[in-house]
């Protein structure tokens, strides 16, 4: 079940537009429909150019979310109650007061209540690397739990594909890393082959980049830092792709055909090398539950289309989760305990979501375009995938609470195999 933002943030809201806290007891969390609440961000101090640059990355963020319309301000000091009062007036029930400490190492932060001038939380952020953008995401991740209740998302990545045409010559494929919603994109792989199907591990202290590369003799699965240091992981004969990470890191399983016709699904952990699938079809995409005793993944070997299923690493049980028709690229979020998945629709491809705690499918878009390669953000409330149609494909990012899709990626270029990161503490790139 998606999380909706906590008790305080509809608080907040009513508290704001009713001008009264007696509406608290009456509040529908499960609602979905609410009002932008206006949030103000104040400089305190003087005007340093740096912390204008943090300040308005998280203004981009939490504008991005489209719960919050965000004002800047600035004021010299913070003298008094007063001066936080002034903000209700002006129509901020919130407001977040920024300032530089200790010689500008560090950035304080502290979120009030301007209609009682309460303090509401605070922390002060010590500057890891010279980045300014790292520094608003990961204030913005910070705040974001205090106001909604929500995990942040704003210190992830997302990595994908991006198509190459040069004239004259044969089609490339190469690999970009770009913020959660799709600013600062950087080229991470270059190569004058095709490199499809990123996926990330879940170190959040050393990101590292997974694909499949194409050779002349097989598709070998490759690992890149965010250097763009390679090295071979896997390379047997035939295809060597779509790795999937527990959640401590410490376990993969990724599909290879190994020189046989179809793909089957391999587990490696330490000292331990096994495959878990043998069967005569295809099995690809497979994706770790959080408590790593599921795997999910996509055959076709008991269907003419290829099926979701559930692998149960204690009673090496086998459980189809789709009834039928083509269904493709699933993708589980622990948060929500929910698998996405793409399924054909009437000839386009479409976003499906499993719930287990209901039991029952839902189908989220069904408009134009084929959607594929669904991938959560760390938080749950937002689904990255590709929407292909005839001249382009983009990647879209949807917004599970509000509805809201955008587009992370330029028209007129095709962009696919998207991939989301989990949040990291310090994210280094060349």
């Amino acid at each position: 079940m998606i999380k909706k933002p906590s008790i305080l943030f509809y608080f907040i809201l009513l508290s704001y537009f009713f001008g009264s806290t007696s509406f608290a007891m009456n509040l529908q969390v499960g609602s979905t429909k609410h009002a932008k609440v206006p949030f103000a961000i104040c400089l305190l101090g003087p005007n340093h150019k740096s912390l204008n640059k943090t300040v308005q990355v998280i203004q981009d963020d939490l504008s991005f979310t489209h719960q919050f319309s965000i004002t800047l301000d600035y004021i010299n000091a913070l003298n008094n109650q007063g001066d936080i009062k002034s903000f209700f007036t002006k129509g901020f029930p919130l407001v977040l007061f920024l300032s530089q400490k200790k010689k500008g190492k560090f950035i304080e932060w502290r979120l009030y209540d301007t209609q009682q001038a309460t303090f509401i939380a605070g922390k002060r952020y010590k500057k890891r690397t010279k980045n300014y953008n790292e520094w608003g995401h990961h204030i913005s991740d910070q705040v974001w739990p205090v106001v909604t209740g929500l995990p942040g998302l704003f210190s992830t990545k997302i990595a994908y594909c991006k198509e190459l045409q040069v004239p004259g010559k044969k089609v490339f494929k190469h690999v970009y890393v770009a913020d959660y919603n799709g600013k600062n994109a950087k080229r991470l792989v270059a190569t004058s082959t095709v490199n499809v199907a990123p996926r990330w591990n879940r170190d959040p202290e050393n990101p590292l980049l997974f694909y499949s590369e194409h050779t002349n003799t097989n598709v070998r699965l490759v690992v890149v830092d965010m250097f763009g240091h390679r090295k071979v992981v896997s390379n047997f004969d035939g295809m060597n792709m779509l790795p999937t990470f527990s959640f401590d890191g410490k376990k993969v399983v990724f599909c290879a055909s190994n020189g046989g016709s179809k793909c089957q699904l391999y587990y490696y952990e330490k000292g331990v090398f096994e495959k878990l699938t043998n069967n005569n079809g295809n099995n690809i995409s497979p994706a770790f539950s959080d408590d790593e005793k599921i795997l999910f993944f996509c055959s076709d070997f008991e269907t003419k289309g290829p099926q979701i299923y559930k692998y149960n690493f204690d009673t090496k049980k086998t459980e189809r989760l789709t009834g039928g028709g083509y269904c493709v690229s699933p993708s589980y979020c622990g948060i929500n305990d929910t698998l996405a998945y793409a399924k054909m629709i009437r000839g386009t491809m479409q976003i499906f979501l499993y719930d287990f705690t209901t039991k029952k499918h839902k189908q989220i878009t069904c408009d134009a375009g084929n959607k594929e390669e669904c991938s959560w953000s760390p938080c749950g409330n937002y689904l990255l995938f590709a929407v292909e149609t005839e001249k382009e494909s983009r990647l879209a990012l949807l917004n599970l609470i509000t509805n809201n899709r955008t587009f992370v990626t330029k028209g007129k270029v095709v962009c696919c195999y998207p991939a989301w990161s989990c949040p990291y503490s310090n994210f280094v790139a060349a």
